[in-house]
């Protein structure tokens, strides 16, 4: 069923900016280029993303207390109509569903180099290539600037360099990371009448933020608006941070550099849930929570031979909870010989919804050479459509 929304008093979450704003309140912009509405300088804009180039003017609506939808704006200058709604808190422009269909903030968040950008990176690829086609989901760019920066900083370096990406920049320091990239994810199926009609549609957000911007509680309340008004969070961790998993492994297996605790970032973000949103000392969180263990590839000779892990996921017909709740166990039984049990107890005492997770996004640890050969992600898509499926978003189906 298509989630539409129909109330011009329903609270949004802007995709960019993460604030809410009512759509009675959402201004237009002129899209006309004529000499009769020359590009003006949008100082709202300016102060939220750095750019000082001019545009087209800020059309205000004339009832803006009015119970109806309005689809467009028509310029009193130019006369032109323009389709281009604003965040009224940033002024970027809204997807054009907004007000139609429900906005889906998915938070992908971990330490320094815990590969939040390989992830996204080959996540974004599978989806589009593999998990989609399968799944009758189609991803598509919002706008030019996700389609320009995923492909320069993401699909660029890996899928045509051959390259690991390079660390992210803290978000209070480079404005582009500050931009998340935003996609719609149509979901179709085949009727009796028609063949590929879409019967749920999304908007969906990536926003990769640097390890060190969950470093310290400051930092994570001035950038990571949008960890507490998501709709999901997929925190991944590095295996190869833990102790005990970097004392049994082969002594030649590449480390990466002791980070955080792994443990403190999940409190900071906990903490940083129940006092953006208020909750009481007795509730529960409700956003579903994916902790999942990255570069799973490299802690393989840890895993038990017969291990549910070591195998693929069949989600093809839905998310397969069956498989999920064996991942799910088999993860926290690992994270409990790894003396993450303060892991596991911070997450089932304070969420409402919660899954473990291991998964591979290149398949490789190329942590010295930072060479990829070949991508074999191993189930990346996994927590995924796991908050989909929480989200009510596909179905959840048990394979025999």
């Amino acid at each position: 069923m298509l989630h539409r929304i129909t109330s011009q008093f329903k609270k949004e979450t802007c995709p960019y900016c993460f604030d809410y704003f009512h759509i009675k309140d959402t201004p237009f912009r002129c899209s006309s280029v004529s000499k009769h509405c020359p590009p003006v300088s949008d100082p709202i804009y300016t102060k939220n993303w750095g750019d000082t180039r001019p545009m087209g003017r800020v059309l205000a609506k004339k009832h803006k207390f009015s119970d109806r939808f309005i689809d467009s704006i028509r310029c009193t200058d130019c006369n032109n109509e323009s389709y281009k709604r604003l965040c009224p808190n940033c002024h970027m422009e809204l997807p054009h569903t907004t007000g139609k269909y429900k906005n889906h903030i998915f938070a992908v968040v971990g330490g320094k180099d815990s590969g939040k950008s390989h992830y996204i990176a080959v996540l974004i690829e599978q989806i589009k290539k593999r998990i989609g086609p399968n799944m009758n989901l189609l991803l598509t760019a919002e706008n030019d600037f996700t389609v320009d920066r995923y492909n320069k900083d993401f699909y660029g370096p890996i899928f045509q360099k051959g390259k690991t990406i390079g660390t992210t920049m803290s978000a209070t320091t480079d404005q582009k990371v500050q931009l998340p990239m935003v996609y719609s994810l149509r979901f179709t199926e085949d009727s009796l009448f028609e063949k590929n009609k879409i019967k749920e549609y999304m908007t969906l957000v990536f926003f990769d933020t640097a390890g060190e911007d969950l470093n310290s509680e400051d930092s994570i309340s001035a950038v990571n608006k949008y960890i507490y008004r998501s709709d999901g969070i997929i925190l991944l961790i590095d295996p190869l941070q833990l102790m005990p998993v970097r004392n049994r492994l082969p002594s030649d297996t590449p480390m990466p550099v002791k980070m955080s605790e792994t443990g403190d970032i999940l409190t900071r973000i906990t903490r940083l849930i129940e006092k953006s949103n208020k909750l009481k000392p007795m509730e529960k969180i409700k956003i579903p929570l994916a902790i999942a263990f990255s570069k799973f590839d490299a802690v393989l000779p840890l895993v038990d031979s017969q291990f549910q892990l070591r195998a693929s996921a069949n989600h093809d017909n839905g998310f397969d909870y069956g498989d999920f709740e064996a991942i799910n166990s088999e993860m926290m039984s690992l994270l409990d010989k790894w003396n993450g049990q303060d892991i596991i107890q911070l997450t089932k005492t304070r969420y409402e919804q919660y899954g473990f997770f291991g998964l591979s996004a290149l398949g490789c640890n190329p942590h010295d050479s930072h060479q990829i050969d070949t991508v074999l992600p191993s189930r990346i898509e996994d927590p995924f459509l796991w908050l989909l499926a929480n989200n009510g978003l596909i179905k959840k189906v048990k394979h025999s």
